[in-house]
C-alpha cells in the first residue's frame, strides 16, 4: 500500500506543509493558536501488522498564526512520537487553544522588539497567502524541494569546493 509511511524521512518536505490550509484559514479568521497537537496511527484493520498510535501536544511560546512556528512545533512533536518500524496510515496536526488575535494575551517577556517581529511575521504570512491565492495552491510553501522536481537544485556544473570541503580535496598519488 503506497500511502503507508514507515520512516520519518519519507514524509520529507511534505510534513511542514500538511495542514497549511488550516493555518491560512486561521489567519483569515484573525485567530491565533497557543498549542499544536500532532498524532500518528497505524492501520487498525491490518491486524497482521504491529499497531501503534500516539499523540503529543506541543505548547507554543506565545499565541501565533505564523506558519513557520506552527510547522516547527509540528515537526518537534512528530520527532517525539514517531517510532521506526511501524507502517503509519494516518498522521495529522490539530491547532489547539484558538483565540482571536485582537484578544491575544501578552506575556511578561514580550517587548516592543518582539512586537516588531510579530508585525514583520504577519506581513510575511499575508504575502505568502496572497501569492498562493494568485498563483495557485502551494505555489509558495515551507520545506525543501522534493527529489525529482524539474526545478530542483542541479550541481553538475558546480565548481569544486576543495577550499571548504575536505571530501572534495584533490588527492594526488605518486
Amino acid at each position: 500500500m503506497p500511502w503507508l509511511i514507515s520512516r520519518c524521512d519519507q514524509q520529507g518536505s511534505q510534513w511542514p506543509c500538511r495542514g497549511l490550509l488550516h493555518r491560512r484559514e486561521l489567519r483569515r479568521q484573525g485567530s491565533v493558536t497557543s498549542a499544536v497537537m500532532v498524532f500518528v496511527r497505524t492501520n487498525p484493520f491490518q491486524l497482521d501488522q504491529p499497531q501503534y498510535r500516539n499523540s503529543v501536544v506541543v505548547p507554543l511560546a506565545r499565541p501565533t498564526d505564523d506558519t513557520r512556528e506552527i510547522a516547527q512545533a509540528a515537526a518537534q512533536g512528530l520527532q517525539a512520537i514517531f517510532l521506526a518500524g511501524y507502517r503509519y496510515q494516518k498522521a495529522g496536526v490539530m491547532l489547539l487553544d484558538l483565540s482571536a488575535d485582537s484578544n491575544r494575551q501578552l506575556s511578561l517577556d514580550e517587548t516592543p522588539q518582539s512586537d516588531y517581529d510579530r508585525q514583520r511575521s504577519q506581513r510575511l504570512m499575508v504575502t505568502v497567502d496572497k501569492l498562493n491565492r494568485e498563483l495557485g495552491r502551494d505555489a509558495v510553501r515551507l520545506g525543501l524541494p522534493r527529489q525529482g522536481n524539474a526545478w530542483a537544485l542541479r550541481c553538475n556544473r558546480r565548481t569544486p569546493r576543495y577550499t571548504t570541503r575536505w571530501e572534495e580535496l584533490v588527492r594526488v598519488k605518486s
